[in-house]
């Protein structure tokens, strides 16, 4: 429940935020919505690659000596956080190109 409430709230504010600033007129509103999408999708794929490499480093860890690593080792709000600024700086870096 108190999650559904927290997301209607950010729900209102943004709508108020997104009528009361006229977008038609200012197109740099829609652009920071898209980028923000396009920020999302790649910290989408860049949570899930070091997700994966994780495993598949514990998974070889685990084959190859006699040591237990466990897979609650890549819960950690530091990959969450690490990976949306992996995502910040390819996007802005993406969106640069190359150097003259």
């Amino acid at each position: 429940m108190n999650n559904v409430f927290i997301f209607s709230l950010v729900t209102l504010t943004s709508v108020f935020a997104y009528y009361g600033t006229d977008s038609k007129k200012n197109p740099r509103l829609r652009d920071a919505i898209r980028a923000f999408f396009e920020w999302t999708g790649t910290f989408s794929i860049f949570c899930a690659a070091n997700l994966a490499c994780g495993v598949l480093i514990i998974s070889l860890i685990r084959a190859f000596t006699p040591r237990f690593v466990s897979l609650y080792a890549l819960q950690n709000a530091l990959l969450l956080i690490l990976s949306a600024a992996q995502a910040f700086v390819f996007q802005h870096l993406w969106k640069r190109g190359p150097n003259p």
